[in-house]
């Protein structure tokens, strides 16, 4: 019997179909003076890497693929991410290796943030809950 985890969770609220899985937004709405935007981008980011990680943890239950099989998964969403982000705007990649294992490291890291928080902390709603704004 394996233990319930937030991602485990999440997962099976993505899987379900039938409700959406609602735990990552919004994170954060303070403004702090002079770093407002900064902590904007930042959550973003964050949130960008929390949502391949629990979408990959999603589809690899429903394939049932080990750990190390779903952490491969994520590396290449959470590169596309980090790519993304305006850390590296107008950057180059001198060590595709080293950015590899560091994208690698991120997404394993996630994963761990993600599994410390309570499960009861993976949120659901009903889609008629859900108001599409338009």
């Amino acid at each position: 019997m394996s233990v319930l985890t937030f991602l485990k969770k999440a997962g099976q609220i993505i899987l379900q179909g039938a409700e959406i899985f609602t735990g990552f937004a919004p994170i954060l709405t303070t403004s702090y003076p002079k770093s407002a935007g900064a902590v904007t981008t930042i959550s973003k980011d964050l949130t960008e890497i929390a949502n391949v990680v629990t979408d990959v943890e999603a589809f690899g239950q429903a394939l049932g693929l080990p750990g190390p099989q779903k952490l491969q998964a994520a590396v290449g969403p959470v590169s596309q991410a980090i790519l993304d982000s305006t850390l590296l705007a107008g950057k180059s990649i001198a060590q595709p290796d080293l950015f590899k294992q560091g994208a690698q490291k991120i997404a394993d890291g996630m994963a761990d943030v993600l599994n410390s928080l309570h499960p009861d902390a993976a949120t659901q709603t009903k889609p008629q809950d859900v108001k599409v704004s338009g």
